[in-house]
């Protein structure tokens, strides 16, 4: 391996590190503001963007999104997957989940202000208290929305321009193009015409369009381990042989783990919080705690040969000897 190649695959594999390290750094905040609370947790981990974790939980979640686009996948598809949660993560950071239930009925209230009779389970809302919070979320929404809409175009540019100067533009990336543009209109287009339901459904659709690209991701890798022929090991000629064989054989299945535990987890989960008997926080810990094993695990086998740097650094180069 060239000294050039060792400072590609460090920086590749430095950035994928990064990824795991942003989601530490947001797992860190989440539970410390926890402690704070007396060990109160909050409905969900987006419900943290009103606590003190609030810039670590943006920052963590618009490094992610940006890591995972800049990322290229071990296959088309997983490319398309990454690129697509990349965008989903930067929704979920400008766009906050909804406040509490009193906040959002207090709302309705302040917006039919020509209703002259309140529901009774509800306090008459102070809504020069509440006018505030929702103004000053709606600009919010609306400043993060706009970057992100126009660094969206210039992405949408550059990927064109990059794609075209390689000769990389096949049918599967047109279908991610197209995929990519799909989202970018339609934000537009919400922006320009319902802010409103903009604020109060991007959060949820974006989150669950980051798992389902998570999943997918999970999914491809244990598609492309179970395509690979097995390690054919029938008779060793050695002890060391057999096990080597045994660890070829168990590489191609820790994907197939992986992608196994969340899909009989993950639903299972799924249903205790729709059924009360969990909260949703603790089945976004699980697919953030499973998501960073599978990173690590894709990390540690795209990590080249231990010594090929140092075995190239010791080879005389071949201008140098042909002299």
């Amino acid at each position: 391996m060239s000294s050039e190649d060792d400072r590609l695959v460090k920086s590749y594999t430095y950035l994928r590190t990064a990824m795991v390290a942003l989601l530490v750094g947001l797992a860190v905040a989440v539970f410390w503001q926890t402690a704070r609370q007396h060990w109160h947790l909050l409905g969900s981990v987006s419900a943290y963007y009103y606590t003190a974790a609030q810039t670590i939980f943006v920052g963590a979640l618009i490094g992610l999104g940006a890591c995972m686009i800049a990322l290229k996948g071990t296959r088309r598809s997983e490319e398309i997957l990454l690129n697509l949660g990349g965008v989903f993560a930067a929704v979920v950071a400008v766009v906050p989940t909804a406040r509490s239930e009193d906040y959002r009925r207090a709302l309705v209230v302040c917006r039919q202000a020509d209703v002259a009779v309140l529901n009774e389970q509800t306090a008459n809302p102070d809504c020069d208290a509440v006018w505030p919070l929702a103004d000053a979320a709606r600009a919010s929404v609306e400043n993060g929305i706009a970057a992100l809409l126009v660094v969206g175009a210039l992405a949408l540019v550059a990927t064109l321009f990059f794609a075209a100067r390689d000769g990389s533009t096949d049918k599967p990336f047109w279908w991610g193009f197209g995929a990519a543009v799909l989202l970018w209109v339609a934000g537009l287009i919400a922006m320009l015409t319902s802010l409103t339901a903009l604020i109060d459904n991007a959060h949820y659709l974006a989150a669950l369009g980051l798992f389902a690209c998570i999943l997918g991701v999970v999914l491809v890798n244990a598609r492309r381990f179970r395509d690979e022929p097995p390690t054919q090991g029938k008779r060793p000629s050695s002890a060391s042989a057999a096990l080597q064989n045994v660890t070829a054989n168990a590489k191609r299945h820790r994907y197939n783990v992986i992608a196994l535990a969340m899909l009989v987890v993950t639903p299972v989960l799924a249903v205790l919080w729709l059924t009360d008997q969990m909260s949703l926080f603790w089945l976004e810990i699980f697919v953030a705690a499973i998501f960073i094993v599978f990173w690590m695990v894709q990390t540690v086998e795209m990590l080249p040969p231990r010594g090929a740097a140092t075995i190239r650094a010791q080879q005389p180069d071949r201008a140098v000897v042909g002299k």
